[in-house]
């Protein structure tokens, strides 16, 4: 008996310490929005973004009227 509760005992913290891991491992996502004065190109929006901030660049709108989209940008904190 005693060995199978030791057994469960170091199960237990094979996966708790797994999931610290993890949680280390995704961190915190900021977002960031790239120069709003001028329209997006997605190139140029992940290239930016990317060499910047070593994210994903993408374009997207934000305003309830129709214009041009900006450049957002995703990456780790």
């Amino acid at each position: 008996m005693a060995k199978l509760s030791c057994s469960y005992f170091l199960v237990l913290m094979l996966v708790f310490s797994a999931s610290l891991m993890v949680e280390r491992a995704e961190g915190k996502r900021c977002h960031l929005t790239i120069d709003k004065e001028t329209p997006c190109n997605i190139v140029d929006c992940r290239l930016s973004c990317y060499s910047g901030y070593n994210g994903v660049g993408k374009c997207f709108d934000d305003r309830q009227v129709k214009g041009p989209s900006n450049c957002g940008c995703l990456y780790n904190c």
